[in-house]
């Protein structure tokens, strides 16, 4: 019996190579922003920690850059997509601060004014990256957090209804699909449920 291998074109190892170069300096930079040291043993120590965690990852970076692509991300692309990232994390920010301000009035009431539920919506965005990126999104601002994703079914579990304002009204959701090239409707169709299993029904 003879096994035919796929083929390995050029452009497939540059595509490769675009992605590990891509995934090292993003390692590499974001070592250094969180380091805060520039001294050239600190700056090799970061080289060499973001060359292995490459050498042991790219795979799978590789591979959730390509879920729900329909062609190879290029590496412009990529670049775009990263640069929207950067201008999304103030609003994000700002919506933790938000949150965390809303939770603590919560705590802090005499009646403790909570509405524990749950809520499910779906997204049209296709790629893994960006489903996964609000689903963490979520879970970062108090008062929410992703129970479940399933082929791009979100099950939130929340405090309080107002805490979810921003996945109601899809705010969140073209946000992230702005950042990711990628289209979403706004607003979702949310169903809200005291449990689980009244959810599931």
């Amino acid at each position: 019996m003879r096994i035919t291998l796929p083929e390995i074109t050029t452009e497939h190892w540059h595509k490769r190579l675009s992605s590990a170069v891509l995934e090292f300096v993003v390692l590499f930079v974001f070592w250094l922003l969180l380091s805060g040291r520039f001294q050239a043993k600190y700056i090799i120590f970061g080289a060499i920690s973001a060359g292995l965690v490459t050498f042991l990852t790219n795979d799978l970076f590789h591979a959730v850059l390509r879920h729900g692509e329909r062609a190879e991300p290029s590496v412009r692309a990529i670049l775009k997509q990263i640069g929207r990232f950067l201008l999304y994390l103030p609003w994000l920010l700002w919506q933790i601060v938000l949150a965390n301000v809303q939770v603590a009035y919560l705590v802090l009431h005499p009646r403790l004014p909570i509405e524990p539920g749950f809520l499910l919506f779906s997204t049209r965005m296709r790629k893994g990256m960006a489903r996964v990126t609000l689903a963490n999104s979520i879970t970062l601002t108090p008062g929410t957090i992703t129970v479940s994703l399933e082929e791009g079914n979100y099950i939130i579990h929340n405090l309080k209804p107002p805490l979810a304002q921003s996945l109601v009204d899809g705010q969140m959701q073209s946000k992230v699909a702005h950042v990711y090239l990628e289209t979403e409707k706004v607003p979702p169709e949310v169903r809200w449920a005291h449990s689980l299993e009244e959810l599931k029904k």
